[in-house]
């Protein structure tokens, strides 16, 4: 029997996270739901841990996650296509409130606004949030309109009709939206949970694959805006207030791994992956 939602959750060196990601999922209150891992060329224990659990696993060469999304997205027969992240972990009733306004025809998509940070308590997580101006244990604001760019849950038909994905690295999950013509409803009751980076090596690696992706222009604005000299002012000016002054380390590293994108961009410019 046809399950009616496919989760699809592609996963690059997830090792740290896919254990608490596949563990809520199995725990969902919805009743008709498969879960499909796509392993986008791991190098860790992403693909071991995540065998470990009832679910499909499709590997395929590195090269992004927009490209593993529309590759399982293909093979799928579900009416719904959710699309969820190895670094996150979801409440019991996240699928089910997730899929409602979608099966109740409110909607095409929906999204969750109440997705909070998993990892609060460290340090450079909670400096995430406050360098994308953020409270500290939430992923969106508490004004957050009731649209967003980005689909969590989508009609199979409506990504088809819009191809799938574009292959343009970070951003590249808004694509959806621009060619639908139609954004997100907020889905309410979908509560999850969002892993921030936890480590300068986890930031900066972010940062890269920030500064590679198309949503940020290559313009010599923006690296002149990462350089050393901003990276300190902006670091004091948002962390001082705070109480915070540490948060220039954070700038530091974030604002290199811009820069390292934004250059590996200009190098290898149809390169998307991490």
């Amino acid at each position: 029997m046809t399950p009616e939602v496919t989760v699809i959750v592609p996963a690059y060196n997830e090792e740290a996270y896919i254990d608490s990601c596949l563990s809520s999922l199995m725990r969902q209150s919805h009743t008709s739901y498969e879960v499909v891992v796509v392993d986008d060329g791991s190098t860790d224990l992403t693909l071991a841990r995540a065998g470990a659990f009832p679910v499909e696993i499709i590997r395929l060469p590195h090269q992004g996650p927009g490209l593993a999304r529309n590759f399982a997205a293909a093979r799928s027969q579900a009416k719904i296509l959710a699309f969820l992240d190895a670094d996150m972990a979801f409440a019991p009733e996240f699928l089910e409130k997730l899929v409602a306004p979608i099966r109740q025809g409110k909607a095409i998509g929906t999204f969750s606004r109440e997705e909070y940070v998993a990892n609060p308590e460290n340090r450079w997580a909670r400096w995430w949030n406050l360098n994308n101006g953020l409270p500290p244990n939430r992923r969106h604001p508490l004004d957050y309109p009731d649209e967003d760019a980005a689909f969590r849950a989508l009609l199979r038909e409506a990504f088809l009709r819009a191809g799938g994905y574009d292959d343009i690295g970070y951003g590249e999950d808004q694509s959806l939206y621009r060619k639908l013509g139609k954004k997100a409803l907020a889905a309410p009751g979908a509560v999850c949970y969002h892993f921030n980076p936890s480590s300068a090596r986890e930031v900066f690696s972010s940062a890269r694959w920030y500064g590679r992706g198309e949503q940020l222009p290559r313009t010599p604005a923006n690296f002149l805006r990462h350089t050393l000299p901003f990276s300190i002012y902006l670091g004091l000016k948002k962390g001082l207030p705070r109480r915070s002054p540490n948060f220039v380390f954070f700038k530091l590293v974030f604002d290199l791994g811009v820069l390292c994108g934004l250059s590996q961009r200009r190098l290898s410019p149809r390169r998307h992956c991490k």
